[in-house]
């Protein structure tokens, strides 16, 4: 691997990847949060749009818990990897409660669809589905990912005293 990429040696590269990282995570929430404000928790169309919204920005969250966990794997950090789990479990039990609500939502709203917009509602509701359990899984594996500790060693960089002490070793024959 070239000197490009070593983390080890570069604490400025180090820095810009965890701040890339934290804001692929918060800012699309951030954005969303911002189109959804005020809450109306209690208006069913107003949650059936909150799902398709949030649903649409789940790609860079995901993209941002990876680069997380890349970068945890370099470092052999095992911290930053359970953090990243338990976001990931976290974002994965809100999608599955976000999904159950979404559902019921739907249903109840199908009986006050015009028939002009079962068409774009079904579709919206499919995507939906589809996006959100997708993430779910997604998610879920990730987090498998994070708590899993790597092999003892196995994202260790050589050093030039392990070449030194395999060169002791070798196939003895004749003793």
């Amino acid at each position: 691997m070239s000197a490009f990429f070593d983390l080890h040696a570069d604490p400025s590269l180090r820095r810009v990847l965890y701040l890339a990282a934290v804001l692929l995570i918060a800012v699309p929430f951030l954005q969303v949060g911002s189109q959804l404000w005020p809450l109306q928790l209690g208006n069913i169309q107003w949650r059936f749009g909150a799902a398709n919204a949030l649903s649409s920005v789940l790609l860079l969250p995901y993209v941002g818990l990876s680069l997380l966990i890349l970068i945890a794997r370099v470092y052999d950090s095992r911290g930053l990897s359970l953090t990243v789990g338990g976001l990931s479990v976290t974002l994965a039990v809100g999608l599955l409660a976000s999904m159950l609500l979404f559902v019921l939502d739907a249903l109840q709203l199908r009986t006050i669809v015009n028939s002009a917009m079962m068409k774009s509602f079904n579709t919206t509701t499919v995507r939906v589905g589809l996006v959100t359990t997708s993430f779910f899984v997604a998610f879920v594996v990730m987090a498998f990912a994070a708590f899993k500790s790597p092999r003892r060693g196995a994202s260790r960089v050589p050093q030039k005293s392990d070449k030194q002490a395999d060169e002791g070793l070798g196939l003895i024959v004749g003793r």
